[in-house]
């Protein structure tokens, strides 16, 4: 059974010309031909209304803001309104110049059932900004009846028999072939779709246009309804111009999310994913003119989901700073790559635990920079300071064990494992370089107490066979006065023995 989405945009010409109009431009109109195109409620409210003249309208709201029709512009806002939706379902189609549909049925086991799916393309709606009215339905034509309707919010049907309880009540001027018939319907007491329905179809058929018997047959799921669906662009750039020129970052935030949304509804249609975003935020031009501000988006694993790129964008944008006001944004795709496929199991998977860490160190190097998260990396040295080695965490590759060779040597990168080392006990702080300690009664000594050893030694012999110095170590676990305890080690085969300091044990 088919399931449709109709999404039927009554200001679109408002918003696609006055963006945030309810609260930047709340008197505004847009005009064709010297005439009333669109106006906002405030206007209807002084009487400002479609077809008016300009004089008129003037004469009403002396300060109503006025700007031409821009057929381009609504076109293009209409198109990255489809683009976003393109990651519900890839049948997409315009089914009048302001009305879209989606056929979701094969969509709901993946956002959790209808009321699941209902919710999410209302949080898509809701962070591009667009004024909507929603509707579904078994059919398409049913569900955009039921969008344009204003006598009643329950527009979410499921049924066909439930559907048909919600049409018949309606009006019959509602049905967009029924335009050239409203007075002959008019005239013979037609006044709802149930009415419509009841007059003799032959006669229907013989007084009207075909259109007419197959638009109402169609409405209420009687006849099959085909579309020419939506198709996304190969490549993906897109840029916003803003309304009013921005200075904090979380414009900066809000407007890069309508990007974002727009990409993930093209990932969805590629099936791919990507791991690196790039905005560049354009200034005003003139004679002070600053070329774009760069602001790269790095994730540590390829993603398609919205809240994957809106969260570490969030905390990159508290860290970020605009050195001049911003007037568009400008979104490109460096690099996609296949997106890897999901299995339906019983027991949950283990790529989905990896997947939580991955979105956790995006969040930490979004917060902290990149350069202050790390992964350890160990060394095969027995020699703590080089076995203990360090990377960033973006630098991890998304597979669990890789190896990699450095000046011919053997460098093993493990995703959660501890480095190869002996069973003996290990501080938890290991010190940059080894701090060289006095001695007293050949005892070390550290901020002027002598420290007792209370475990060892362990001793560590190697660098023989490579290019750096033969080392011997015996390390030992000291401790002082105040029970803190240390790691130090004394030298071993050389003419002056030393003691250093090489850890603190938490």
């Amino acid at each position: 059974m088919s399931l449709w989405i109709s999404l039927y945009l009554p200001t679109h010409s408002l918003d696609a010309i006055f963006p945030h109009w309810p609260t930047d431009t709340p008197l505004a109109a847009v005009l064709l031909r010297e005439k009333i195109y669109a106006s906002t409620p405030a206007a209807q409210s002084l009487g400002v209304r479609a077809g008016m003249r300009l004089s008129t309208a003037l004469g009403l709201a002396p300060d109503i803001v006025l700007r031409n029709a821009d057929h381009a512009a609504e076109s293009q806002y209409f198109q990255q309104i489809a683009l976003s939706l393109l990651q519900y379902t890839p049948c997409l189609a315009f089914f009048d110049a302001h009305t879209l549909v989606l056929e979701v049925s094969a969509s709901l086991r993946l956002f959790h059932g209808p009321r699941g799916l209902w919710r999410r393309v209302i949080g898509t709606l809701n962070a591009l900004n667009v004024q909507a009215r929603l509707a579904m339905a078994p059919s398409a034509c049913g569900a955009s009846l039921l969008a344009w309707q204003t006598q009643s919010r329950r527009r979410r049907v499921l049924r066909a028999c439930s559907l048909r309880r919600r049409l018949d009540p309606l009006a019959v001027s509602l049905l967009p072939a029924t335009k050239s018939h409203t007075e002959w319907l008019h005239g013979i007491g037609c006044e709802t779709l149930e009415q419509l329905r009841q007059l003799p179809r032959k006669g229907l058929q013989q007084r009207s246009k075909p259109a007419l018997v197959h638009d109402l047959d169609a409405a209420y799921g009687a006849v099959d309804e085909h579309f020419q669906w939506f198709e996304a662009p190969i490549h993906f750039t897109q840029r916003h111009e803003l309304s009013h020129h921005i200075e904090r970052t979380q414009a900066v935030h809000h407007a890069a999310a309508r990007l974002i949304e727009q990409l993930c509804g093209w990932l969805q249609t590629q099936h791919a994913a990507v791991s690196t975003l790039r905005f560049n935020l354009h200034h005003e031009k003139g004679r002070h003119a600053q070329d774009p501000t760069e602001l790269i988006l790095k994730l540590s694993q390829a993603a398609w989901q919205p809240n994957d790129f809106l969260i570490v964008l969030g905390e990159q944008l508290h860290r970020f700073s605009l050195n001049a006001p911003v007037i568009a944004i400008e979104l490109n795709v460096c690099a996609v790559e296949p997106r890897p496929g999901l299995s339906q199991s019983l027991f949950p998977e283990p790529t989905t635990c990896a997947s939580h860490e991955r979105r956790l160190l995006d969040l930490l190097c979004a917060r902290l920079g990149a350069a202050r998260v790390l992964h350890a990396e160990p060394y095969s040295d027995y020699r703590p300071e080089q076995a203990n080695c360090w990377v960033p965490a973006h630098a991890l590759p998304p597979s669990g064990l890789t190896r990699r060779a450095t000046s011919g040597q053997t460098r093993l990168a493990t995703h959660g494992a501890l480095p190869l080392m002996s069973s003996q006990v290990r501080p938890f702080w290991l010190l940059p370089a080894p701090l060289a300690l006095q001695t007293r009664d050949n005892r070390p000594v550290y901020q002027g107490a002598s420290l007792r050893l209370i475990q060892g030694p362990e001793r560590i012999e190697t660098g023989w066979w490579g290019e750096s110095a033969h080392e011997a170590r015996d390390y030992f676990v000291a401790q002082d006065l105040g029970c803190a305890r240390y790691w130090v080690y004394r030298q071993r085969e050389v003419p002056q023995a030393h003691w250093f300091l090489h850890g603190l044990f938490a």
